[in-house]
């Protein structure tokens, strides 16, 4: 009986032994398959290599299969999954910045450079912290070709720096200048029609005009603006302007290239432009006038387009009436 005993003792401490010298695998997470085999353990689905400290780990220099397959990119000094380890793995306008392994708003443009959804290759940083293809600020290194940035949309256009005249429609101060130059005289300033509730042509589009008091204001542009924010976001200040009330700058400059209306209708002129006969010429646009000083300077004498009147015929007075 003593010998049976002593028997199953030691039948029993042999199986203790044998659990406990036996590899247990940890769990893993959540339906991960498990990893590696690391000294004497299987690494979980959630590290599932084995370094060379044997260490369970979630990526390595050589292997980062684990943090791809989840959109992520490997930090090697930590050997853990990261979103981002530079400002080249963030790649959204939104978060264009490393910051601490996470990829957050942009601070300077550098950081801005080949994000994805983008139209330039060197982009800029907003306000916002927003990557965008340009700011006003920054279209001299960010724009091709010397053209400006819009500065609601901040996407560069077609129209070159300082490429408009006056009472030409444009979207940012840079676009207007003088002679095809770029001018700090000129900006590009919201106009209305009609009333101050009608703007025109649209909430995002001025004209160019002349900073009032810089001097100089000169026929048809002699009417001093109510002040205006720039459209490029210059402060408050007064333009040699037109007669917003009766005409608008398209008007205005279609009288002084002598554009006619051969169906000697006012369809045939842009928008408040009327089809008279201007001087000797018949059929040509023009537009309404209160007094001489909105029309064009008498120079030399007897230029069409530098009277206002009504030329007999009862109707509105208009420039070369």
């Amino acid at each position: 009986m003593m010998r049976f005993s002593f028997f199953l003792l030691l039948v029993t401490l042999a199986a203790g032994c044998i659990v406990e010298d036996k590899p247990l695998a940890q769990p893993d997470d959540g339906g991960v398959d498990a990893g590696e085999l690391c000294g004497a353990v299987v690494c979980p689905g959630d590290h599932p290599l084995c370094n060379d400290e044997l260490q369970c780990v979630q990526c390595t220099a050589s292997e980062d299969a684990y943090c791809t397959e989840r959109s992520l990119v490997c930090d090697v000094e930590s050997s853990t999954c990261t979103e981002c380890t530079d400002d080249r793995d963030c790649t959204s306008p939104a978060a264009a910045r490393c910051d601490d392994g996470t990829c957050a708003p942009c601070t300077d443009n550098d950081q801005c450079d080949g994000v994805e959804g983008l139209d330039q290759t060197k982009n800029a940083c907003d306000d916002e912290g927003v990557c965008v293809d340009c700011t006003p600020e920054t279209e001299e290194d960010t724009c091709p070709d010397q053209t400006t940035c819009h500065p609601v949309n901040n996407v560069c256009t077609e129209v070159k720096v300082g490429a408009l005249d006056v009472c030409e429609e444009c979207v940012s101060d840079s676009q207007c200048g003088e002679d095809g130059a770029a001018s700090e005289l000129h900006r590009c300033v919201p106009m209305y029609y009609e009333t101050v509730d009608n703007r025109f042509p649209n909430d995002q589009a001025g004209f160019c005009l002349k900073v009032f008091s810089m001097g100089g204001c000169e026929q048809p542009y002699a009417i001093e603006t109510p002040d205006r924010e720039s459209l490029s976001g210059e402060p408050p200040d007064t333009y040699c302007g037109i007669n917003e009330t009766l005409a608008t700058c398209p008007a205005v400059r279609a009288l002084k290239q002598n554009v006619d209306c051969p169906q000697g209708d006012d369809s045939g002129c842009p928008e408040s432009g009327l089809c008279r006969d201007v001087g000797g010429l018949s059929d040509t646009c023009t537009y309404r006038c209160a007094s001489i000083f909105e029309c064009l300077e008498n120079i030399p004498d007897g230029t069409p387009g530098s009277t206002c009147g009504s030329s007999g015929s009862g109707n509105d007075d208009y420039c070369g009436g």
